[in-house]
């Protein structure tokens, strides 16, 4: 098992190397913006909110769409953060570049990956007609995290996990019926995640 570990730690820092050598100064700005609106779940809860004020007869389902983008935030950052102690890339390395704000926080797994997922999976059941945006959205603020140089890959694949093993446990099962689809038989869970 250690030169499995091994091996995906050489991977990892291989494919981490890789990507921080393809930057521009366009795409710096882009992927510190998506990083900073994602900072603390914020665009996640404010997406759920909005949702909420746009359809009164959701707020239900709201409530467990930010119940699951807390639970991921709480026990990605106080659980499992501390749990693998895994240092940040340019903690390890000092050649690493970093573009933006410097993270305090222990690496693995990645906090905004865990929300961005988490959020994504949540509001794509909320409102199905955003569903394609949401995970865009989740995917770039994902990336983002190992372009900015904060992250290595494994701790986006990590926390993008762990987020959507959270939100299935906290709404997974849920069938929400919203009266403003236009039909009351629609729910959420027929329309897939």
């Amino acid at each position: 098992m250690p030169a499995l570990s091994e091996a995906i730690g050489r991977f990892d820092y291989a494919a981490f190397q890789w990507l921080r050598t393809h930057h521009s100064p366009l795409l710096d700005a882009v992927m510190a913006g998506l990083s900073d609106i994602a900072r603390g779940n914020a665009i996640w809860i404010a997406l759920a909110l909005l949702i909420g004020l746009l359809h009164r007869s959701r707020w239900p389902a709201v409530t467990q769409v930010l119940l699951a983008i807390g639970l991921t935030f709480l026990i990605t950052d106080f659980v499992a953060k501390p749990f693998f102690d895994r240092a940040r890339p340019f903690e390890s390395y000092a050649e690493s570049r970093v573009y933006g704000f410097k993270p305090t926080t222990r690496s693995f797994p990645s906090g905004h990956a865990a929300g961005a997922i988490a959020g994504a999976y949540a509001l794509g059941r909320l409102a199905p007609d955003a569903r394609a945006v949401f995970w865009l959205l989740a995917v770039l603020i994902a990336f983002s995290r190992v372009y900015l140089g904060v992250h290595y890959p494994a701790d986006v694949v990590a926390g993008g996990v762990l987020g959507l093993a959270i939100t299935l446990f906290v709404v997974g099962g849920t069938r929400w019926r919203f009266a403003d689809t236009g039909s009351h038989r629609r729910d959420a869970n027929t329309q897939g995640g």
